[in-house]
């Protein structure tokens, strides 16, 4: 999926991307800090429970001993290999230690950049000791490995949202700048469309032979042309339907006399129009039945081949309008009444005629089929009742 998007574009989606990038960043950092927070938390309290049990596990023995008047080595008391521990008397002098450090006794708890301290008071002067330190050096680590894992967390995640933010701006964006190209596509076709008939009248205006009848035929389907554009885009763009002026009108009566400007088309490609026509009565807009049959009709010697014939008829409160021109692939038909579609580019056009006769025929309950075979011909079949 290739977009090019335009300088205000570009902005919009840089700064849709960036707010949420930055927005989802602080998210996920304010949530690694609470999590890290957490854990730190929870982790301490592990290892302080544990530096306890093991002062309280020596305080215990130390009193056993004592009372029990027992040898006792304070050399080798049994302790985790992450701990060491120090065993100090009533003037805060170490009687045995493995803890080369100075430490404050007159603290619970210890803590240095190296090591976490717990002293216990427990021993109370049995055998001499009074204070009993437990030193634990792998907090610290632990928490640094927990910081170093919350970061790699955070930037892995981050991409993957990095990533699935990019795809979502681009697929936020792809509708817009779709839009753009079809509007900017129909803004060149619509003035390519007036300049064909603008340019005839031009032509016609400074003709010598002004007053002669081709001259002023010539000026008629221009004139034509271009107002049958202009209700076109009216209806699309403002919107104008008038269902509630709809009225019973005579549709073969109003289908005679557009096909008088048609015949007078249909001569420039040589094309043939093979008419039958039956009175039908109808509730509906004079200027929507207008519209159908002049985008149907118009549509069928446009994309005609010279030389070709149109089969319109209207019989049964059915209008069927056939050409042998140059089809539609099976694969289109789904989407010929989409607004700017074009089957083909090979023929002028913008796609918005199919587009009006859809909305018209939901608009009045007029159900509509087509048909059509590649390099044969296209069938519309419009049932009024």
């Amino acid at each position: 999926m290739v977009i090019v998007l335009t300088k205000y574009e570009k902005r919009t989606f840089f700064g849709f991307l960036g707010l949420y990038l930055g927005s989802s960043l602080f998210l996920l950092v304010v949530i690694g800090r609470l999590f890290y927070t957490s854990q730190a938390a929870s982790h301490a309290e592990v290892v302080l429970s544990r530096m306890e049990i093991a002062a309280s596990n020596i305080s215990s023995k130390i009193i056993h001993a004592h009372m029990s008047q027992l040898d006792f080595d304070m050399r080798n008391i049994d302790i985790a290999e992450s701990l060491a521990y120090g065993l100090y008397d009533e003037n805060k002098l170490p009687i045995y230690t493995q803890i080369p450090e100075h430490i404050d006794l007159s603290k619970k708890i210890y803590i240095t950049k190296e090591a976490t301290f717990y002293i216990s008071k427990a021993p109370t002067g049995h055998l001499g000791v009074y204070f009993v330190v437990i030193k634990e050096d792998s907090l610290d680590k632990d928490l640094d490995t927990l910081q170093n894992d919350i970061i790699a967390a955070v930037v892995a995640v981050y991409m993957i949202i990095a990533l699935i933010g990019f795809v979502l701006a681009k697929l936020f964006i792809y509708p817009i700048q779709s839009q753009r190209e079809k509007l900017n596509n129909f803004v060149k076709d619509t003035t390519h469309e007036l300049n064909t008939p603008l340019s005839a009248l031009m032509l016609c205006v400074d003709a010598k032979d002004f007053n002669s009848v081709q001259n002023k035929e010539r000026i008629k389907i221009s004139a034509k042309k271009i107002s049958n554009l202009y209700k076109d885009l009216t209806y699309l763009l403002l919107d104008e339907h008038k269902i509630e002026s709809a009225k019973e009108i005579e549709l073969s009566k109003i289908l005679r006399d557009e096909l008088v400007y048609f015949k007078q088309i249909a001569q420039k490609k040589s094309i043939t129009l093979i008419t039958e026509v039956e009175e039908t009565l109808f509730k509906i807009d004079k200027e929507d039945f207008m519209r159908v049959i002049n985008n149907l009709i118009s549509n069928a010697i446009k994309y005609n081949t010279r030389g070709g014939k149109v089969y319109i008829t209207l019989k049964n409160n059915v209008l069927c309008i056939e050409d042998t021109g140059i089809g539609i692939e099976a694969s289109k038909l789904d989407k010929i009444f989409t607004r700017y579609f074009r089957a083909t580019s090979s023929v002028g056009g913008f796609g918005i005629g199919l587009n009006i006769v859809s909305a018209i025929c939901k608009t009045y309950k007029i159900k509509i089929d087509v048909s059509s075979t590649l390099h044969v011909g296209t069938k519309f079949t419009l049932y009024f009742k």
